[in-house]
């Protein structure tokens, strides 16, 4: 869950710090460059306030400015990756997969769940022609992806009621996106049963993912392959499936740290 859908910025030590997070948090969501008044609607900060706050940021490398608007800069980047880098588990996602006898050739994510987003933390490429991949970083709704679903799931009843409980109207990219909460609910308790994911279309029309959630303590951890469904035979299926859940065995202790 972002700050902006939270806290007050009066609720913490630094309200300034809170708002310049509030700032970079709004561009990292856009996809293009944000003017002065739409940051300012989208964080109800004044426009005042968000001037002074960009042009701070920018002085530390954190925005920059651009023809049409202000964008995330390059030192935020840098962090990003340096927090990545130095993270075990997306170093040894990168050792599992590539020893995978099936997954290896495949589009793999590994990803985190916050609030009801699932958040890409790594990507395994593969051989495939076609990529079907999410960037790093960018942030889709759990309720339309395979690794949403698994991690979902894997949360205890009360956890699970409390992310729903802010969830709003169901997200509904494709026509097989699930409707209600309901339909959610019974998805997820299915998951449980058989122990793996399966995003049948619900995000993009024309490919599948499977996902598996990794046992962890803390924080809901993922991962899952994508494919076009005309691939998805009964066989490679049952082959990608096995793979993802040696791989989720293999990563889980490192996902515990």
């Amino acid at each position: 869950m972002t700050l902006t859908a939270g806290a007050l910025a009066s609720d913490t030590p630094a309200p300034a710090a809170f708002r310049a997070v509030q700032v970079l948090e709004t561009l990292a969501a856009r996809r293009g460059p944000a003017t002065i008044t739409e940051v300012a609607s989208a964080t109800h900060l004044a426009k005042s306030s968000v001037c002074n706050l960009l042009v701070t940021l920018e002085a530390a490398g954190m925005v920059r400015r651009t023809h049409g608007g202000w964008v995330v800069g390059y030192k935020a980047i840098e962090i990003g990756q340096s927090v990545l880098s130095s993270t075990d588990l997306v170093a040894e996602f990168r050792r599992v997969v590539a020893a995978m006898p099936v997954l290896r050739g495949e589009t793999v994510l590994l990803a985190v769940l916050d609030g009801v987003d699932v958040l890409y933390l790594a990507r395994h490429d593969g051989q495939q022609q076609v990529r079907l991949a999410s960037d790093i970083g960018r942030r889709l709704p759990a309720v339309v992806t395979s690794l949403g679903k698994a991690m979902l799931a894997s949360l205890p009843d009360d956890e699970l009621e409390q992310r729903l409980s802010g969830l709003g109207p169901m997200p509904r990219p494709t026509r097989r996106s699930h409707r209600t909460i309901d339909d959610l609910r019974r998805d997820l308790h299915a998951i449980r049963e058989r122990g793996f994911a399966v995003d049948e279309e619900e995000n993009t029309i024309g490919v599948t993912c499977f996902g598996v959630a990794l046992a962890t303590d803390d924080q809901p951890t993922a991962v899952s392959t994508t494919l076009l469904s005309q691939r998805a035979t009964p066989e490679l299926r049952g082959q990608l499936i096995s793979d993802l859940r040696l791989a989720a065995a293999q990563l889980s202790p490192f996902a515990r740290v």
